[in-house]
């Protein structure tokens, strides 16, 4: 008698759990004071009190665990463009919330894991791959409705606001940093007066 054939087991879909949701904020903050290229699963469950074992039954693989970082990273952004928007700030208020928010010392941390994953995802290998084009696709629509009507081209906005913060990440001194605080009020002043 043959015994029937058993289809390749699964794993089941992750669920959010608290204790996830506690390791990937976590996580986070691990990410903001480390390099994420060199992330390794054992020093970071060390550091956040876990195993292992535990990451990856969480989050499938490290890379998905890499993705759900990156997430968190765009999705506070996003939020804070979205609540001076239903708080009614004009689109230079809200540029300007949005800059205090990402060039705010604490934040250092996310916005180079920003953009590590924004390079990397030119080599379009995981968890990195579709990294690039999500943060256009999840960037651009919520810039354009904050500057709707004042002739600026979300695009632009959206570059010149990458490139002064990388500037500012290189930024070794007090000096060039107020330079490129500077250059984003001139941009602001002559973009929307």
């Amino acid at each position: 008698m043959s015994t029937p054939a058993t289809a390749p087991s699964r794993p089941a879909p992750r669920r959010p759990s608290m204790r996830r949701e506690d390791l990937l904020a976590a996580t986070v903050r691990y990410v903001a004071e480390h390099n994420v290229s060199d992330l390794s699963l054992r020093p970071l469950a060390a550091e956040i009190g876990t195993s292992p074992r535990v990451l990856l039954y969480l989050f499938g693989s490290k890379e998905e665990l890499v993705r759900d970082v990156l997430a968190v990273g765009r999705a506070e952004q996003l939020a804070l463009l979205e609540r001076s928007e239903e708080a009614g700030g004009s689109a230079r208020e809200t540029l300007e919330l949005l800059w205090a928010w990402v060039a705010d010392p604490e934040h250092r941390g996310a916005l180079r894991l920003f953009f590590e994953g924004y390079v990397r995802a030119f080599g379009h290998a995981e968890p990195w791959r579709d990294f690039g084009t999500a943060s256009l696709d999840e960037w651009l629509p919520p810039l354009a409705r904050v500057l709707d009507g004042t002739g600026a081209n979300a695009t632009v906005v959206l570059a010149v606001l990458r490139g002064l913060l990388l500037d500012l990440l290189a930024a070794e001194d007090d000096a060039n940093a107020a330079r490129v605080q500077a250059a984003w009020r001139d941009f602001l002043d002559a973009t929307l007066g």
